[in-house]
């Protein structure tokens, strides 16, 4: 049977979900926040529309709801995705601006049905990772970390009008918040032992434009590293035992071990170059799988994040402001 996909939010993020879902042969459905009037598709993606009369039935009867909206909204629209009868959700991260302000969500009787998008977890490269990191023995310490120039993000779009630049809606730990997220993935979630939050800087922006943390896990320490501000544009992670060391960059999708004698072997993904592909492998599992799966499944099939897991995310969010 063909599933039945509605997006809600028809931005860029929200064309991709579309243009995806209906890749693998969904029956998709775009639902924009502003009317686009007359049109019935919608020009980027040939998706077909729908508007403020059609879209609540439609969600009512969707296999499964993409809520890419702002993230002021997030909430809302996913608590009336779920309150109308769709079938789970697919929640744009992070969850919130703040784990207070998920507090609705957190309490809804089927917060089991949501996921929370979580695209590095999709990557051939990171699950590679996850095993290898897995075969590290004893205590690890680990370096995080995301850097890169806001400007350059989206091309002909002034960059002190995107959702990035406001305070309340932005900012790296939010932006960057799948990070945090596949950290927790590898080493559990963490006892945060610092944080350090930049609103100085070289860019015009009210959200703070780099944040460093300083963390523990039963099984590792270490630092994250998120900012707007570095040229160019560097990703990746480094994991250190006494036994050898893994290293995965993202930028080039290769992931690189290294023994206790120094012998060494990389591994390279290229299909994690084209973030459709990676984007597809998370779609698929969002179908196909449900968020109440074994961790061990949805990571094997790069599964996105529970709203469990979104949410302690969120918490390591709220917990590095105060600290900061």
């Amino acid at each position: 049977m063909t599933a039945t996909v509605v997006v809600r939010g028809a931005g860029s993020i929200g064309q991709r979900h579309a243009r995806v879902f209906r890749s693998l042969g969904a029956d998709v459905r775009l639902w924009p926040l502003r009317s686009r009037g007359p049109l019935r598709q919608d020009e980027a993606t040939g998706v077909p529309l729908l508007d403020d009369n059609s879209g609540p039935d439609a969600v009512a009867g969707a296999d499964l709801v993409v809520v890419a909206t702002d993230t002021g909204r997030h909430v809302s629209d996913t608590v009336e995705a779920l309150d109308r009868g769709a079938g789970r959700v697919l929640l744009e991260k992070p969850v919130a601006p703040t784990r207070a302000a998920a507090a609705q969500l957190a309490a809804h009787p089927r917060g089991d049905d949501v996921w929370v998008a979580a695209p590095l977890r999709a990557h051939a490269a990171f699950r590679h990772l996850l095993a290898e990191v897995t075969r590290l023995e004893g205590r690890l310490s680990a370096q995080v970390w995301c850097q890169s120039w806001l400007p350059d993000w989206r091309s002909g779009r002034d960059y002190r009008e995107s959702y990035s630049a406001r305070p309340d809606e932005g900012g790296v730990l939010r932006d960057l918040v799948h990070e945090i997220d596949y950290a927790m993935v590898l080493f559990g979630e963490p006892s945060l032992l610092g944080a350090h939050l930049e609103h100085d800087g070289p860019l015009d922006l009210a959200a703070e434009q780099a944040a460093t943390l300083l963390w523990a896990t039963a099984r590792a320490t270490g630092t994250t590293r998120l900012d707007y501000v570095t040229r160019p544009a560097s990703r990746g992670t480094v994991i250190r035992s006494a036994g050898g060391s893994v290293s995965w960059s993202v930028a080039t999708a290769r992931v690189r071990s290294a023994d206790a004698r120094g012998a060494t072997a990389e591994r390279h993904f290229p299909e994690d170059l084209d973030r459709d592909t990676v984007m597809a492998t998370q779609a698929r599992a969002a179908l196909e799988l449900h968020p109440t799966t074994s961790a061990a499944e949805r990571h094997t099939a790069g599964a996105p994040a529970t709203l469990r897991e979104g949410l302690a995310a969120l918490e390591v969010c709220d917990r590095a402001r105060a600290l900061s």
